[in-house]
């Protein structure tokens, strides 16, 4: 009967402590943060998750404006078809490492790492990859500009690139601008907008 009763323990003991364990929420522990890499390069991106071992983990794609979503991997499998991407799955850390190489200006974006839960409910965290590229005036840029003397003159410069560049005038051999100038900035995550009026009269071959 002794004997009876140590079984009998052990099995309400594991019952009790079962149950207690699944019941742990999945939770996100440790996610790289935000990282700016040049065309060409590589980087990786580390999701370590705990408590997910009965649940899909995701790695999702977002453009920087929300608008279009990617999935790259589901669980220990990358889905996405890109030889540049791979995906390692470390056991003893439940860590899913997203690796990508010769890094290209549209991978830049939101690269989210999530948790299904269920078909409503999931857990997320994300990290942005910022790709530097360099500064570019565009073509819809003031090219030339023909005015009377003595009238106000407007000129327009549209540039974009990462870091956002800085746009600063300049007259032909440094000349001094007009001292009626006046400026209006616009900056956003990635294009640049500068618009010149300059009011005090000037040759047109000044600019």
């Amino acid at each position: 009967m002794a004997g009876l009763g140590v079984v009998l323990l052990v099995g309400i003991i594991g019952g009790l402590v079962g149950p207690a364990r699944a019941q742990r929420t999945p939770t996100i522990s440790y996610i790289t943060q935000e990282q700016i890499k040049d065309i060409g390069g590589t980087v990786e991106l580390e999701c370590s998750v705990l408590y997910a071992s009965d649940y899909s983990v995701h790695w999702v794609k977002t453009s920087n404006d929300r608008s279009d979503t990617v999935f790259l991997s589901t669980g220990s499998s990358l889905v996405l078809k890109d030889s540049r991407f791979s995906l390692r799955y470390d056991l003893s850390s439940t860590s899913y490492t997203l690796q990508i190489k010769d890094i290209q200006e549209t991978d830049a974006g939101i690269y989210q790492c999530q948790v299904v839960l269920s078909v409503t409910n999931k857990i997320s965290a994300e990290v942005a990859l910022n790709v530097r590229r360099p500064p570019i005036i565009s073509d819809n840029s003031t090219q030339s500009l023909v005015v009377s003397e003595g009238q106000p003159a407007q000129m327009e410069c549209y540039a974009s690139g990462y870091p956002v560049p800085q746009i600063t005038w300049r007259r032909e051999n440094n000349a001094i601008l007009p001292t009626a100038s006046r400026f209006q900035r616009d900056n956003n995550d990635a294009r640049s907008f500068e618009r010149a009026c300059f009011a005090a009269p000037a040759q047109v071959d000044d600019f």
